[in-house]
């Protein structure tokens, strides 16, 4: 019985079995089940999933219109070498006789990896995999409590934070409980941004950046900014301030996030590279539902307005640090409309 322990999964996916020519990735949360698919994709392909004679995705409806494209399709040639990954999105009970069929025809020279949500015992897709010689079932649930905070330090070090402190634990015990999934590893992005050049993860980064503030309040300020929106930032900084958010820690997350635009745009120039190839060098990298939107700003955006950008940045990090008793939330709003005003395309509206 090919099936494999949830908590053996993530190890299963960084080294393959060679025997298994198809893997049936399943589970309640969407986003967890598409980020150990994408892990799957980098162990077998690395970075050719734009090759067209290695990498082709499939979804469930085209398999259910037509059976017998999947068996074509796992077993077609590669050219230039390399396994061939067919993936079928989005698979459920509906598709298990197509997928039965692809399996009996698969000799080696292509992995199927289909992915499913959550699966009760009875599902004959899952029930196909785990029976299945040369398949295997990959099972992932959301973490709870140790697991979770084990896993979020994964994430932090895979992003390439520095290490959490033992004041930080007990932190993201508090924070951690109740999220989902991908609501973690939004987290985990914006606290290794926020923590890039500091020697640990402190209890003190973990709250300026909690939820409420690490939900899409801090992103979306961010990109209120960073796309000209102006009249957007008033409400946005309110909402923040009413949570008890750091206001002064989306300034650092802001700056962050200018100071890898105007990097990658240093990398663009130096290597005469395009925007998306720049934007992948970055580490830790761009949030994977962020990379259109900061590819196109790396495009968009003049080497000298995002350098007079941070100016503004930095001259209001000095003002809030000078001692000087500020209006703190009026200036931070005023010199983020300022910025805003200075994006390209700037508009009044949201």
């Amino acid at each position: 019985m090919a099936k494999i322990a949830a908590a053996r999964t993530r190890a299963y996916l960084k080294k393959p079995d060679p025997a298994h020519h198809a893997m049936l990735l399943y589970g309640p949360d969407a986003t967890q089940v598409s980020a150990r698919r994408d892990e799957a994709l980098r162990a077998l392909l690395g970075g050719a999933t734009d090759d067209p004679f290695r990498f082709m995705r499939l979804e469930a409806d085209q398999v259910r219109r037509d059976p017998a494209l999947l068996a074509d399709e796992v077993n077609g040639m590669s050219f230039g070498g390399g396994d061939r990954v067919i993936l079928l999105a989005g698979a459920a009970d509906g598709t298990t006789a197509a997928i039965a069929a692809a399996l009996e025809t698969m000799r080696g020279g292509a992995v199927l990896i289909v992915t499913a949500g959550q699966l009760a015992s009875s599902s004959k897709l899952r029930k196909l995999f785990e029976g299945a010689g040369n398949a295997v079932a990959l099972p992932f649930y959301p973490a709870e409590g140790a697991a979770l905070e084990t896993e979020f330090s994964a994430m932090l070090g895979e992003l390439g934070a520095p290490p959490v402190g033992p004041d930080a634990r007990a932190a993201l015990g508090d924070v951690l409980a109740g999220f989902r999934f991908g609501e973690a590893e939004r987290f985990a992005e914006t606290l290794a941004l926020y923590v890039m050049e500091e020697e640990a993860v402190t209890a003190e980064a973990v709250l300026a950046c909690a939820p409420p503030a690490a939900e899409a309040d801090f992103d979306t300020a961010i990109q209120a900014v960073a796309q000209g929106r102006p009249r957007a930032i008033p409400s946005l900084v309110d909402r923040l301030d009413g949570q008890g958010a750091s206001l002064p820690g989306l300034i650092r997350v802001l700056a962050l996030y200018f100071q890898r635009l105007h990097r990658a745009q240093a990398t663009m120039d130096a290597e005469g590279i395009d925007a998306g190839a720049a934007m992948r060098k970055l580490r830790p990298p761009i949030f994977w539902k962020l990379q259109d939107t900061f590819s196109a700003q790396l495009r968009a955006w003049p080497r000298g307005a995002i350098e007079d950008a941070l100016a503004q940045i930095g001259a209001m990090e000095a003002d809030l640090r000078s001692g000087r008793t500020l209006p703190e939330r009026a200036v931070i709003e005023r010199a983020l409309m300022r910025i805003a005003m200075t994006a390209p395309g700037a508009r009044g509206g949201r």
